[in-house]
């Protein structure tokens, strides 16, 4: 689960926000033909006899004159079956490539199945409203897109009394008939054991938690629980960020940037600054600006809701808190310092030779903090360098060794405190940055896996850190916020 910023595409999730308190009707199971607006079935073409490919969760005729497979593309256990089949054009390519996946498991496959593929869950089901396909005796969602640049067509289904789950991805020339004859010859192995899958979003049981202290050494930090109001349902696990400016807290989440009333201790939504797009990055700054920044997305300046500024040619950007200046970066080393003067912006070359790939970048009062991979190979380290670029300390473990993966860091009054999304601890170092200990997430904060996504540092000297949690129903994943003091 380490997040490593060295992709070179961005993949955009959809997010669903629903009120913590909103009651919506109770959600039939997965369409069935008497309450679907319109059920279709896969074309009637006859099934071509032949050879039969036999797995545990689902059997699939084919000739073998037009289909091949390769035998270290099967996968068959007891819960879990796939294979990739294929109308193979000269040795290394094919015409059409067809996957297969069925497995027994809870829903949250399928769930996300939904969201990647542009269907809304509740549309789904509780209001029918998309059409099916019978596909192998489960009704299926018809998805067309592509794969890669290659067109592709995909089933997805869902059998909750079967607590099946399929997943069908025809990639190629999907409307040859030879591909409606190979769909007409699978048989999916339905069962009905009984199950009932847990409940959806607008039906679970909101995150909530009770204040909490934590000791290591001779350190305590104690922790507040801050509920967002509304809360936020997310698929995305790690590209959340958080900013305060007086009475107003910032939340960066899903290319979404939202603006809420925060009083200290909770957060009550206002209204959205940015609807859509792949921003990941946020700080405040002295002025009572927000910068908003992200990979192949401008750097923007607001101020009281208004935009004040767009910067292009930006990666992530992180801001100084002066709002003077700032580090534009991806994951190399080689790093720019764009410096804002009279409207203008200019970049000179900084580096951090010390790293090989950089995975978070914070900038506080006095210190660049660079988390990432040693270039030396000794594992993920937090390198502090002063404003000029010049290597100040490095943080470690107890060991002197690597870390797991720190999100955010920031210093305080007694040193540097550090969240270790990896490990889900919280880590505390001396001021000249001797290891001191960590606490571990459920003493803190009473989680139970979460990802540490960000944090921001206030004026009082208190934290707000941000993170990704499993609701304890399964229901969904929130994005939860919590107020750290003490350190």
């Amino acid at each position: 689960m380490k997040k490593l910023m060295v992709v070179l595409l961005a993949i955009v999730m959809v997010v669903s926000m629903v009120a913590c308190g909103e009651k919506a009707p109770t959600p039939t199971n997965a369409p069935d033909a008497t309450n679907a607006p319109l059920e279709t079935q896969a074309n009637p073409t006859e099934v071509v006899a032949g050879e039969k490919l036999e797995l545990t969760l689902w059997s699939l005729n084919y000739d073998a004159d037009v289909w091949t497979y390769e035998e270290d593309n099967v996968y068959d256990y007891e819960d879990y079956s796939n294979a990739t089949i294929i109308i193979p054009n000269g040795e290394d390519s094919y015409e059409v490539n067809v996957e297969i996946t069925v497995e027994k498991a809870s829903p949250e496959s399928f769930r996300d199945y939904l969201n990647s593929y542009g269907f809304d869950a509740y549309e789904y089901a509780v209001n029918n409203a998309y059409e099916l396909t019978d596909i192998g005796g489960i009704k299926c969602l018809t998805e067309e897109g592509n794969y890669w640049g290659d067109p592709c067509l995909r089933y997805i289904g869902r059998d909750e009394a079967a607590s099946m789950t399929v997943l069908i991805e025809i990639i190629g020339e999907y409307e040859d008939a030879r591909v409606t004859s190979l769909i007409n010859g699978l048989t999916i192995n339905v069962k009905d054991i009984g199950n009932v899958d847990g409940p959806w979003s607008w039906e679970g049981e909101a995150f909530s938690a009770e204040n909490a202290s934590a000791m290591t050494g001779t350190y305590k930090i104690d922790s507040q629980w801050l509920p967002i109001t509304e809360c936020i349902i997310t698929d995305e696990t790690f590209d959340h960020a958080v900013a305060v400016v007086g009475d107003k807290a910032y939340i960066l989440g899903d290319g979404v940037l939202r603006q809420y009333a925060y009083d200290g201790t909770s957060l009550v939504y206002e209204s959205n600054i940015i609807d859509e797009g792949d921003f990941g990055n946020i700080q405040a700054t002295a002025d009572g600006s927000v910068w908003v920044s992200g990979f192949m997305e401008p750097l923007l300046n607001y101020k009281d809701g208004v935009k004040n500024a767009s910067y292009d040619d930006m990666d992530e950007v992180t801001m100084h808190p002066s709002g003077e200046w700032g580090i534009n970066w991806f994951s190399s080393p080689e790093c720019e310092k764009i410096t804002f003067a009279g409207g203008a912006v200019s970049k000179s070359p900084i580096n951090f030779p010390e790293v090989s790939t950089i995975s978070t970048l914070v900038v506080d009062d006095n210190y660049i903090y660079v988390c990432g991979s040693a270039a030396d190979e000794s594992g993920h380290k937090v390198y502090v360098y002063n404003t000029d670029g010049a290597l100040q300390m490095t943080l470690t473990d107890a060991e002197g060794e690597g870390l797991g993966s720190i999100t955010f860091i920031t210093q305080t009054a007694n040193g540097f405190l550090g969240m270790d999304g990896n490990m889900r601890d919280v880590v505390l170092w001396s001021t000249d940055g001797k290891f001191i200990g960590t606490i571990e997430d459920g003493d803190l904060f009473g989680t139970d896996y979460p990802w540490f996504c960000a944090g921001a540092k206030l004026a009082d000297g208190s934290i707000i850190v941000v993170m990704t949690e499993d609701r304890a129903d399964e229901s969904a994943m929130e994005l939860v916020a919590f107020k750290l003091t003490g350190f």
